[in-house]
């Protein structure tokens, strides 16, 4: 046996070098005659694969240049190209209508797939603009491949075929365009690919793409926006066998396996701006900066640790009326029980209010934040908030006197000063998005007049959101509570004045003609302030009697709207031991108006106010107290 071998080795070598010319000129031959393309483009409206140049050195073993293949299935249409490449063919298995191709190495790659327009009804139009241009194919195309090669009765099918890629790596990679989403750059492929054509099975062994520069782009040419500048990172994943045609659109991801690290830059995040869109009151800008994407999936599931960072140059994010700008970044992460969040955290922040360019806030670590459930890539809910919340810690009021803006003009009342810490919390739950919140306002040394009278006080003010409708503008804040404390006023004696009130029933309607309602409920030092209102300048007898039968703490309560101009006060009633005021006021852009009684045991008193004057009521003041108010008709908060 050992002779045999000995004898056959040479024999064998020889063979070897005769064929081999034999080989080179025969193979070298075939593939330049294009017999091997034709057999493999006899359905180019299918499958189409073109070689400007193509040779072999060895059995098996092709060197191309300029290779191009296209495909069109009833639901996709695809190309890819290579500028030269290397890889070993199986020509037997063509025969079995099987190419398989191993070992492929090349450089100078671009690869296009987009959605065929005729074939897809979906919630939004596809965007044929943004899609990548396939060479020879239109979309919709002309003549569909499904009627020009219609389906052949059961017996004379044939086997379909089967294109295996497998042992891939490409480097140059320069273009990958899928839909609307394209990078462009410098890239490097390692995997596999397997699918069979006419039975649409598709499979993705595990791969990795290595971004090594570049940019992620909406859509080609010059009209296309850039999403990701500066692209770097890697992406290994893998998809199972399954077939298209069963399979569409956020379907696909529960065959998807695999994990993602890439980072760049991003001259905005508009994306996440259509995700709080939904909230129907929050709006977001980021100008600038980078962002850092981590992401891990199993079989379409985004498993925890998965996260998206970006650090815009400036973060911009709008609520109702109100702009919070500053320094922060945003973050969308999945917890570990799940659910997902999106969060815009401010570590530097300032809050201006309408079309103002002054800041009235001023503060650190804002947070705006969004949770979601389970973020599901195959039912195609990623981003669908459920709860919503608003931090805002401890910051700085600056200038009081921005918050004359919220006061009725004329009312008497102006700040003048002061500053003050304000915090605030908010939350609010899909699908309605009403919500409630608090805002906490503490002012030391706030300066103000009143009536012409220079005050100055402290001020705490708790403002509780019981309801908040943002679509409808209605905000329900019964509870609130106020306290003014230390308050002296310029030229008054008697020591220093306090207050604290109550907001039993109230309603914010902001854009209403009435755009406030309540009912408050006080404690005040005296009544000072009431007399100094009605009649700041009158040193009446009647009034100095009035005043001084409450010098104690008295208990006024009182419907109170604000809107068309003015400010009404109905169902006014102030007690404080035997004494007893009742009233009506109104006041803002007309002259002042009102009526006020005022009894002590068997004394009684009533003044009616219209503009500067003022008319005493000393027979039966009661009974014209209530013939007045029955002709006047309140318009309190209960309406």
């Amino acid at each position: 046996m050992r002779r045999l071998f000995t004898r056959l080795t040479p024999a064998l070598a020889v063979a070897a070098l005769t064929l081999y010319p034999l080989y080179l000129v025969a193979g070298n031959w075939y593939l330049r005659t294009g017999d091997l393309e034709r057999r493999l483009n006899r359905r180019p409206e299918r499958l189409r694969i073109e070689t400007g140049t193509a040779w072999t050195l060895w059995p098996g073993v092709v060197h191309v240049r300029d290779f191009r293949i296209r495909n069109q299935t009833r639901t996709v249409q695809w190309w890819a190209s290579l500028d030269s490449g290397t890889f070993k063919l199986d020509l037997f298995d063509l025969q079995n209508r099987d190419l398989l191709i191993t070992g492929l190495n090349g450089t100078g790659v671009s690869f296009r797939l987009r959605r065929r327009a005729d074939r897809w009804k979906l919630a939004r139009p596809l965007r044929l603009d943004l899609q990548p241009p396939i060479p020879g194919l239109a979309n919709p195309p002309e003549r569909p491949p499904e009627q020009i090669y219609p389906r052949p009765a059961q017996k004379q099918r044939r086997d379909p075929w089967r294109i295996r890629l497998a042992q891939v790596d490409l480097d140059t990679v320069r273009e990958i365009w899928i839909d609307e989403i394209r990078f462009a750059g410098e890239a490097r492929i390692a995997g596999g690919f397997d699918m069979t054509v006419r039975r649409r099975r598709l499979a993705v062994d595990p791969s990795r793409l290595q971004i090594v520069s570049g940019a992620i782009l909406l859509g080609g040419g010059p009209e296309a926006r850039t999403i990701l500048a500066r692209a770097s990172g890697r992406i290994d994943a893998e998809i199972a066998p399954y077939v298209p045609r069963q399979h569409r659109g956020w379907q696909v991801f529960r065959f998807v396996s695999g994990r993602a690290a890439v980072e760049g830059g991003v001259p905005s995040l508009a994306f996440l701006d259509e995700y709080l869109s939904k909230t129907r009151w929050l709006r977001l800008e980021a100008q600038g900066g980078s962002v850092a994407i981590h992401l891990k999936m199993q079989q379409g599931k985004i498993l925890p640790e998965s996260r998206l960072q970006a650090r815009p140059d400036r973060l911009i994010a709008y609520a109702l009326d109100y702009k919070a700008e500053g320094d922060g970044r945003v973050v969308w992460e999945v917890l570990p029980d799940g659910e997902s969040r999106l969060a815009l955290d401010f570590a530097r922040y300032q809050l201006t209010r309408g079309g103002r360019r002054v800041a009235h806030v001023r503060g650190r670590n804002l947070q705006i934040a969004a949770m979601n459930g389970e973020p599901r890539l195959v039912e195609g809910d990623l981003f669908s908030p459920r709860r919503f919340a608003i931090e805002m810690p401890t910051a700085e009021v600056p200038d009081l006197s921005f918050y004359n803006a919220y006061l009725p003009q004329s009312s008497g009342l102006v700040l003048t000063g002061g500053t003050a810490q304000m915090s605030a919390r908010f939350q609010a739950a899909a699908p309605d998005w009403t919500g409630s919140g608090d805002l906490r306002l503490h002012a030391r040394g706030m300066s103000a007049r009143f009536e012409g009278r220079a005050m100055r006080g402290d001020l705490r003010v708790l403002t509780l959101v019981r309801e908040a409708d943002f679509a409808g503008k209605r905000f329900d804040v019964s509870g609130t509570q106020m306290e003014l404390t230390r308050v002296s006023v310029a030229g008054a004696t008697g020591g220093d004045w306090w207050a604290r009130a109550h907001l039993d029933r109230a309603v914010i309607e902001p854009g209403a003609p009435i755009f406030l309602r309540a009912r408050v409920e006080s404690t005040l030092a005296d009544s000072r302030p009431l007399f100094a209102f009605v009649a700041p300048e009158t040193r009446n007898w009647v009034l100095r009697w009035m005043d001084d039968l409450m010098t104690e703490a008295v208990r006024a309560a009182a419907d109170v709207s604000v809107g068309d101009g003015e400010v009404r006060v109905d169902d006014l009633g102030v007690a404080g031991g035997k004494a007893q005021i009742r009233g009506q006021l109104r006041f803002g852009d007309a002259p002042k108006q009102g009526i006020l009684y005022a009894s002590y045991g068997r004394w009684d008193v009533g003044v009616e106010l219209d503009g500067a004057q003022r008319d005493w009521r000393i027979l039966r003041p009661r009974e014209w107290f209530e013939n007045e108010i029955a002709s006047r008709g309140p318009r309190s908060a209960r309406d």
